[in-house]
């Protein structure tokens, strides 16, 4: 019992230490939407009539502050570095969200020379696309 608690332990702080290789781009962002609880009231509901709390909560899912990019290549196997932390290959990271504002997208091959590099600006709930020939 006491070697199963070691090995979970010492498995537990590896996965925790451990820092995948897509972590490296900092202003990818992945969302999930979360449900926000809103505190209850009497009154006039959100569009649909009268409102008691004793029906339970009002649940609203938040907008996510997001803008998506669409990278379109036929080089799959290009690295594709934003802001200068490396997101993933090419062939696998077709749409992508990063966070409103403008950002440095490089292509680069598996020796590491730069393929294409340009500076998009990102909007709030619209998609960027980048075409790569």
């Amino acid at each position: 019992m006491v070697r199963f608690l070691k090995i979970t332990a010492a498995l537990g702080a590896f996965f925790m230490l451990a820092q995948p290789s897509w972590a490296a781009a900092q202003r990818v962002v992945r969302v999930v939407p979360r449900a926000v609880i809103v505190r209850p009231y009497y009154g006039w509901g959100p569009g649909w009539g009268w409102y008691n709390p004793w029906w339970g909560p009002a649940y609203v899912v938040p907008q996510a502050n997001t803008g998506e990019v669409k990278l379109v290549t036929r080089m799959k196997e290009a690295q594709v570095y934003v802001d200068g932390g490396y997101a993933g290959l090419a062939g696998k990271l077709k749409h992508f969200d990063l966070s409103p504002g403008n950002h440095n997208i490089e292509l680069r091959d598996t020796a590491g020379q730069k393929l294409f590099q340009q500076q998009i600006q990102v909007i709030r709930d619209k998609t960027t696309e980048i075409r790569v020939d």
